[in-house]
């Protein structure tokens, strides 16, 4: 999903998923619903159930991604 010593972030996830950064950023924070498709490439990305991203809070959804993403680095000792 990226390249050496390069951190994830919300648009290595939303361009790995096919969706748009901006996108993204609506379904964290509530502004947009996760479309059931959506959800199922964002687990397959993520690990993180395809339950939460459509039927969770704009913060369990947050949280849920800012540990994937601590979970990258360390992975690859940053």
């Amino acid at each position: 999903m990226r390249t050496t010593n390069e951190r994830v972030t919300q648009k290595h996830v939303a361009l790995a998923t096919e969706i748009s950064p901006g996108f993204l950023s609506h379904i964290l924070y509530g502004r947009r619903p996760c479309p059931r498709a959506v959800a199922v490439r964002l687990e397959l990305v993520t690990g993180i159930s395809k339950a939460i991203w459509v039927w969770g809070s704009p913060q369990e959804k947050r949280e849920a991604l800012a540990r994937f993403m601590i979970r990258q680095e360390g992975q690859h000792g940053y």
